[in-house]
């Protein structure tokens, strides 16, 4: 007799569960066909909110989409040529470098380059590819060669704009990706949340109703109560949820990160001006020379 009182102590708690679940998917039927009656309805600032954050989602979720680029690499180069490693492994830097070595240095060099290539791929950006085919190019005209000697100059500042995107793209990543998809996940999604409870608060609430309305003479009492119970439920879920979507509303979070995006992308452009300006006097002038070379030897 004991472990059947235990047993339905247990049991009557899941079943108050259940009929509970019940109500509301029965409630949430009767409201999508049409049949329910006395919907409460929900405060007009609570309604405003939920638009407000619905949108505010929406921008999070839109500008992740597009920002999740930056994560990766070759966003701007998606034709990758077919680069073996022995063609374009090592940078720029590392191939100026060795212009200068002893053939024994230079060997010794290849080596270094070949087991450091093993660990780690050349960038995919454009800026680089765009840097290995033109110190190719250079190589293979020599830089006696107007254009072998601009080839050079181009790739060399090319490189260095491939890495500055690649510290932009890091900066995004970091300080605009990262906490908005962390914003999106804890503080919306958290008022998300209790935005739901509300929903299934508000079908319990008017399931009680409707079952006060029709309860019988001996159960009348009973209803009455759960519907207060509901209603008591219902208010503390609106309260929460009203909290949490003001306080998503209000956090400055959002905005710093976009700023700290803009900061990055200025701080990117601001560099890659700053080294062309300075190449591109020289590369014109080696251009203006091989026009002139070309004319004066087109007139003799």
């Amino acid at each position: 007799m004991d472990q059947f009182k235990a047993f339905s102590s247990q049991l009557n708690p899941l079943a108050a569960k259940l009929g509970k679940q019940f109500g509301q998917v029965k409630q949430f039927a009767q409201e999508k066909m049409g049949t329910a009656e006395d919907i409460t309805e929900l405060p007009q600032e609570y309604k405003d909110l939920e638009k407000r954050v619905d949108a505010l989602r929406n921008m999070h979720n839109s500008l992740l989409r597009v920002t999740r680029t930056y994560q990766n690499s070759s966003y701007d180069y998606p034709a990758q040529l077919q680069e073996t490693l022995g063609e374009f492994g090592r940078t720029v830097t590392d191939k100026i470098q060795a212009v200068a070595l002893s053939p024994a240095e230079k060997a010794a060099s290849e080596a270094a380059a070949l087991e450091e290539r093993k660990e780690a791929a050349p960038p995919k950006t454009l800026a680089h590819a765009l840097s290995r085919a033109s110190f190719q190019g250079s190589e293979q005209l020599g830089l006696e060669e107007p254009m072998g000697s601009a080839l050079f100059k181009f790739a060399t500042v090319q490189e260095k704009i491939g890495d500055f995107r690649l510290k932009m793209d890091n900066e995004i990543s970091t300080k605009f990706v990262a906490p908005f998809g962390t914003t999106l996940n804890t503080q919306i999604g958290f008022a998300m949340k209790a935005r739901r409870n509300v929903q299934n608060a508000r079908l319990s609430l008017d399931s009680a109703k409707a079952q006060y309305k029709f309860a019988r003479p001996e159960r009348s009492e009973a209803s009455r109560v759960e519907v207060e119970q509901a209603e008591d439920l219902f208010v503390a879920a609106v309260e929460e949820a009203t909290t949490l979507m003001k306080s998503v509303l209000e956090n400055p979070e959002p905005l710093r990160n976009l700023a700290d995006l803009v900061a990055a992308q200025l701080a990117f452009y601001k560099e890659a001006q700053e080294i062309l300006a300075d190449v591109a006097p020289e590369i014109d002038e080696l251009s203006v020379t091989q026009e002139a070379l070309y004319r004066n030897s087109r007139s003799e």
